[in-house]
Parts: structure tokens; sequence; C-alpha cells
């Protein structure tokens, strides 16, 4: 068997990586406001994930998202923005502010290093329904210490995924508007300093190679709030491929670093902050 702690990214086949993309997808969404119901200034805003905490389910994302420096969207029973969901095989949902309560988990020191997360709690009714029809959510009443025991090893191949504005494109034929949009996953493995403490929560940072040869986009805007995955696959040494065998979420990003000398650094909240601390304060 390959040792984890020697795989490099480009020991991992395409068509795992592309495959392992489509099965996250299920737990993504891509977020995005109008301040008209007809679409026409549909405003894309970033990445979330699909998450239940004990009887609630929403979509956890990044703060500033939603609130400054982003756009300061009013949400909620009293709110007048409509928020634009946009699921697996490009589903949109348009969504009422009545029909979700936003939770700020967390009050940012800074902007680059927050802390940075928002909930956004969906109720009970149509809209859960269809949401829980077309997608899956995340479980985050699992214990932290058991999936940073699994997944948070040296080596550890990662997923962060979210929907890059890079790729964001409107057309306008007639009274037909489209917005195009693209479901990306970019693989990563747990290196020996990229998870640290701060004040209390946790981060981890993927190093980002631009070297001549990287197809890795020249801005990740777009992805901030998007999840980060850890894998776990096993490999057939005689045909060479990969197989999922199970994954887990860890982290939630939302700051990139200026690029230099050919590198920038993704920097995302961890496990404990997004299954623990993050819930501490919430009514």
């Amino acid at each position: 068997f390959m040792d984890a702690k020697n795989l490099t990214i480009k020991d991992v086949p395409p068509n795992f990586m592309s495959e392992t993309g489509h099965t996250l997808a299920d737990y993504s969404v891509a977020l995005g406001y109008s301040e008209n119901i007809q679409g026409k200034k549909f405003t894309p805003i970033g990445s979330g994930t699909l998450v239940r905490k004990g009887n609630r389910f929403g979509i956890l994302t990044a703060r500033h998202c939603i609130h400054e420096p982003g756009p300061e969207l009013r949400l909620g029973p009293s709110g007048s923005d409509v928020l634009v969901l946009v699921l697996q095989r490009g589903r949109n949902l348009w969504v009422q502010a009545r029909d979700v309560i936003e939770h700020p988990l967390a009050m940012p020191k800074s902007e680059e290093y927050g802390p940075d997360l928002a909930f956004i709690e969906v109720l009970p009714g149509e809209l859960l329904n269809s949401l829980k029809a077309i997608g899956s959510f995340w479980s985050l009443d699992k214990d932290p210490d058991k999936i940073a025991l699994s997944f948070g090893k040296l080596g550890t191949l990662l997923a962060t995924i979210g929907f890059p504005g890079v790729h964001y494109d409107t057309k306008i034929d007639g009274n037909t508007i489209r917005h195009q949009i693209r479901h990306m996953a970019y693989y990563f493995i747990i290196g020996p300093d990229d998870v640290f403490e701060r004040d209390g929560w946790d981060y981890i940072e993927n190093m980002c190679d631009y070297s001549p040869s990287s197809e890795l986009p020249t801005s990740f805007a777009g992805m901030s709030g998007g999840p980060i995955w850890g894998l776990h696959f096993d490999v057939d040494e005689v045909n060479e491929q990969f197989k999922l065998t199970e994954f887990a979420l860890l982290g939630v990003s939302f700051y990139q670093t200026a690029i230099e000398n050919n590198e920038r650094k993704l920097r995302a909240h961890y496990i404990n902050s997004i299954y623990n601390l993050a819930w501490k304060n919430l009514d």
C-alpha cells in the first residue's frame, strides 16, 4: 500500500479527483443574492456547505459572504433580500428572507484570522424539504476529536471545494437569464505546519503553488465559505486506481494571502472551530 506520508498530488489520478468532486457536490451550495425577484441583478457571494447541528438544518459559510466586508444582507423574518442557492447539477432555489434565520457564529477580530463563520438556518417547510431532496446534510454532531484523530494526520489528502468567481458568467438572452458557475475541487495534502491555533480557534492553511505549470485559479474569491474535506481511499496498485472509502468535513475556507514567490496560502477554520467552538454562543 502506498505510504500516505509520501503521497504527492502528482500520485492522485485525475479520474479519482473528478469522481470525488462529484460525490462531495451533494453537500455544496453556491450562494448569491438578488435585490429583485426577477434575478437580473444576481450577485454571487460565495460558497457553503449543507449541514445539520442538533435539530437545525442549514448552510455553514464564512460570515464575510453575507456581512461586511461583503454585502450586508438582511435575512430572517424582518429581512428583505432574496438569497439564491445553486446546488448540484445546477439546480437553483430562490429563498425569501423569512424562510431562513442567520446566526453569526463568531465576531471577527481581523480579516486575516476572523473568526469568520456564519450559519444560515433553513426553517422547516417547503424550502428545507427541497434541499433535503436535492442535496445531503453533513452532521456537525460528530465527535471532533475522533475526526481529528482519523483525518487530521500528516499526509491526509484534502479536497478544497467551492465556486470560484473566475468561472462566473451571466448571459441575458431576451427574457432568459443564465448564470453559469462551476463547482470546483482543488486537492492538497496536510503538511507539517499547516494546522495551528490562534486565540483559541484552530486553522488549517493549504500552500498553493503558482509555478508556470500550475492550473490553479488566479484568485480563489468565491470559494470563501466552501468546505475542506479530508479523504480516505484505497489504492488498487495493479490498476493504479484510487477508490474513495470515507470522507469528513474538516474546515471552512475564508481567506487567501497574496501571491509571493509563486506561492499563496488558503486559510480555513479547522475541526474544533466548526464542530465545537462556533456553536458555543448559539441560542
